[in-house]
């Protein structure tokens, strides 16, 4: 039973009999009524008194009508009481003394909400914990109709229905923290494939990847040197694997994202906000991706420069990383420079435009007995037409004029894609995505349904492009 509800009914029959008290109030009066009426003529006065009496009859009624009232009042109290003794025992409560069993579904209940409470409280009170999920899985359809239902150059979507991430995020904030996000489904699987843990044994693809984990501390020098160390993505790209409180703004990843940049890094970091306008980072880690098997243990450099003004309406963000990639050659080095500006104007409010550049050289005999690099350039534009419709354009190329980034073929890549996302009103955190793509080459890359070299294990004909239409639900809390 619902406490308003029956606070609702004794408050109905109190109105109820006061209404009555006064409508027999009133009817009394005009059963035993004594009128006066006055007249007054310049200055005599004439008063004249006209006196009606109940019967005997009426008064017998009024009796009655009083003693209805009473009884009336006495049955109003009563359901009050009742009412009262109702909430009483209904009310959810642990055991009145601690460490006693519960000895009514009341207690038990009210003991389970303590327990949650007090584990809520530990977590985020006490320890500063806080932990967060996401899960994205949809319908991919790559009208090539590809053998293997791969779609080519992309980073972990494919065609079919999939699990594209599940994701896992656990947090303590505090001049002391940590952060750690484990990736289940498709990207998992992707991740750990390309990537390396740290200095252990590569283990190849899995449905399970501990992308990030790593310590965080605050040291107190100025406004606070924001320290971390261990595993955790790479600072460069607009793109970035997606948590519960980052989304890309289209469902696929960016060619930039899958050729031209790496993933992870281990290593350690140092960020610090110098004002409102200007924060830096730097660092050191073992390299790109999988240095076990490409950098011999050199150290590689990263550093990343932010300008922004007051209101962040317009942003320039720089990151550049530098040091050996190539496995036998620790004096042959890789260097990466990426920017990415981002502007919102005010005259056209809900607009962003995101534009990022990325170049990369790597020394050595990275590909056919020499050195190589690669570039390409992102345009995003992103226009909210309601706080819950928006609407995603991306364009990019990708020029690898060496093949080392793609198939071993010198080539020029570029995409457009057309992503529309949808919060869904009734459920807080749920997400529904429609994205188009188109994805095309300079050269014949694209697999499609023909006929299989057996040797080789590739298409006989290749295609110049390919097109997949894609539908999404992301969860995030």
């Amino acid at each position: 039973m619902d406490r308003r509800k029956t606070t609702r009914v004794a408050a109905r029959l109190h109105l109820i009999a006061g209404v009555a008290v006064i409508g027999l109030l009133c009817n009394a009066n005009a059963w035993a009524e004594t009128t006066t009426t006055t007249t007054t003529k310049h200055h005599p006065k004439t008063v004249t008194t006209t006196t009606v009496v109940a019967s005997t009859t009426e008064q017998q009624r009024l009796d009655a009508l009083s003693g209805q009232v009473s009884n009336l009042q006495k049955q109003t109290d009563d359901t009050t009481s009742e009412v009262r003794k109702i909430e009483q025992a209904i009310t959810v409560a642990p055991p009145a003394v601690a460490g006693a069993k519960p000895a009514t579904i009341g207690e038990h209940v009210g003991l389970v909400e303590k327990d949650v409470s007090d584990i809520k409280k530990n977590l985020s009170d006490n320890l500063g914990i806080s932990v967060h999920a996401l899960v994205d899985a949809g319908y991919e359809h790559n009208f090539n109709q590809p053998n293997g239902n791969v779609n080519v150059y992309r980073a972990w979507d494919e065609d079919g229905f999939q699990l594209t991430q599940g994701n896992l995020h656990i947090e303590r904030d505090g001049t002391v923290g940590f952060v750690s996000d484990l990736n289940f489904g498709q990207v998992a699987n992707s991740i750990s494939a390309a990537t390396h843990y740290s200095n252990t044994s590569h283990v190849g693809p899995q449905w399970f990847d501990p992308t990030q984990y790593y310590l965080t501390y605050t040291a107190p020098i100025g406004s606070g040197i924001s320290l971390q160390a261990g595993r955790f993505v790479t600072m460069m790209g607009a793109e970035t694997i997606n948590t519960y409180n980052n989304l890309n703004f289209n469902e696929s990843r960016g060619l930039l994202f899958n050729l031209g940049e790496p993933l992870t890094h281990t290593g350690i970091r140092a960020g610090y906000t110098f004002n409102d306008y200007v924060s830096a980072t730097a660092g050191l880690n073992n390299g790109w991706d999988d240095p076990a098997t490409a950098n011999n243990g050199g150290l590689n450099y990263e550093g990343a420069l932010t300008l922004n003004n007051k209101d962040k309406s317009l942003s320039f963000v720089v990151n550049s990383m530098w040091g050996p990639n190539l496995l036998g050659k620790s004096n042959s080095n890789l260097g990466t420079i990426d920017g990415i500006a981002t502007w919102k104007p005010s005259f056209i409010p809900n607009l962003t435009l995101q534009t990022e550049y990325l170049y990369a050289s790597e020394e050595g005999p990275v590909i056919n007995g020499h050195s190589a690099s690669w570039q390409g350039m992102a345009q995003y534009l992103v226009y909210d037409f309601t706080p819950s419709l928006e609407s995603a354009t991306r364009g990019e190329f990708f020029q690898d004029k060496d093949g080392a980034r793609t198939t071993g073929t010198g080539q020029t890549v570029w995409e457009i894609t057309q992503t529309f996302s949808y919060k869904i009103p009734e459920v807080t955190g749920l997400l529904a995505r429609l994205e188009y793509r188109h994805d095309n080459s300079s050269e014949n890359v694209f697999t499609n349904n023909g006929l299989i070299n057996p040797v080789t294990g590739t298409n006989y004909h290749l295609w110049h492009g390919q097109d997949t239409l894609a539908a999404n639900f992301i969860y995030a809390f």
